[in-house]
């Protein structure tokens, strides 16, 4: 264990990339958590054309993921698409405030166009990429990538508490802070040298890394029951949720005497709820190791339904920070049972092709028909009422799952 210890300590990479995990997590947090508001109350979008913008986010996401999955593959250690995402995030506040705001105005598809475009690639697509070439520096040069991971955690959360403060103030200010901290990023990215370890240099060598399947052992993956059974928890679930999700910021304020205090709130709210996210991520797997993955997955899909299930009867502020603070369990539980029910019930040579295609491919194919749809259903008759309804369906579902998940 001391060694483990030590390589954490004294290894350069394993401070300079969980830096960059938490630049990264704080940049994304200047968009996402305030992302509905913007958009409602800056832009003046309606719920309809908020939904809009989301489907857009979510068909740029599929369609980035795998070529950037097969490019981060290709190039290995080198920081090439590194560069490209970092100078991009640069870039946030220009385009968010000199070219997506003016489009939205002027022309809502092509403002959703442009914005699913460039939030998809280095967001939506591009946090995977960037977790995916991290993983792989981690194994390389000796730290521990979970522990990086959680340097994440801790820039959202410090980042949806001053958001949501600057946010009331001038709006403009919180993608200026973004820029301002991609430029960081620059340092960090110009400083790492992800060198593969002499180990790994001669297994590579060996072809001891190659993988040991083929395309049709992809391919038949896809013919077994219980995979099609996880594709339609992710879509029935996890999908269901992230929309919901999507415009509960908006929902959230509006139990606030003013749209600043809800902002104010909100950030608070979500920092706190990082926090706890991050203290429950670490002791999740001994949990997971205790009730089983697919106990896990279950439990995850009963606190999303009541907290969907909670929203639709909230009356007070307090109820709807209470609900928020669930968001912080049914994360790590999701994730990590998401990952050991995949390694446990299907060939762990495939692990990767299951999470990206069941898992994230599924949800934002299913979540662009799901924005657009539930956009219009919280214009047409508000966000309480389009909940009301799930509430007859949900137990029936995650009776389901117990099928859906079983094996």
């Amino acid at each position: 264990m001391n060694p483990t210890v030590c390589t954490h300590k004294n290894n350069p990479n394993f401070w300079i990339f969980g830096l960059f995990f938490f630049l990264y997590f704080f940049i994304m947090a200047t968009c996402f958590p305030f992302l509905p508001i913007w958009l409602s109350d800056v832009i003046g979008l309606n719920k309809t054309e908020t939904g809009l913008v989301f489907s857009s986010l979510s068909l740029f996401a599929i369609c980035f993921q795998p070529i950037l999955g097969v490019i981060s593959d290709k190039l290995g250690l080198k920081k090439h698409l590194m560069w490209i995402v970092t100078v991009l995030l640069v870039l946030i506040a220009p385009f968010f405030l000199y070219v997506f705001a003016p489009l939205l105005k002027t022309n809502i598809w092509l403002g959703a166009l442009s914005g699913g475009a460039y939030i998809g690639f280095v967001f939506s697509a591009g946090a995977g990429a960037m977790e995916a070439y991290i993983e792989r520096v981690s194994r390389n040069s000796g730290f521990e990538y979970g522990k990086a991971r959680t340097f994440g955690c801790l820039g959202w959360a410090l980042c949806a508490t001053t958001a949501g403060m600057l946010f009331s103030i001038n709006p403009e200010w919180v993608f200026w802070m973004g820029s301002a901290a991609a430029l960081l990023l620059v340092v960090l990215v110009a400083i790492a040298k992800p060198q593969a370890s002499q180990s790994a240099q001669v297994m590579d060598s060996l072809g001891a890394n190659r993988p040991a399947i083929d395309l049709k052992t992809a391919v038949r993956m896809f013919r077994q029951r219980k995979m099609w059974m996880f594709i339609l928890y992710v879509i029935g679930v996890a999908c269901v949720y992230d929309v919901f999700d999507q415009q509960f910021a908006t929902f959230f304020k509006s139990f606030f005497v003013t749209p600043e205090a809800g902002t104010r709130a909100f950030g608070f709210a979500t920092t706190a709820g990082e926090i706890c996210n991050a203290i429950i991520m670490f002791s999740s797997p001994w949990i997971i190791n205790r009730i089983g993955a697919k106990n896990t997955l279950l439990i995850a899909g009963m606190v999303m339904a009541a907290r969907m299930i909670g929203s639709s009867f909230a009356t007070t502020a307090a109820e709807v920070v209470a609900l928020k603070m669930l968001h912080a369990l049914e994360v790590p539980f999701l994730l990590v049972g998401a990952f050991k029910y995949i390694t446990g019930v299907f060939d762990v040579r495939l692990s990767a092709t299951i999470y990206l295609v069941g898992f994230q491919f599924a949800k934002q194919v299913a979540a662009i028909f799901l924005s657009a749809f539930a956009g219009n259903m919280y214009d047409r008759i508000g966000f309480q009422d389009t909940l009301y309804d799930p509430r007859r369906y949900c137990p029936d579902r995650h009776l389901n799952l117990r099928v859906y998940v079983s094996g």
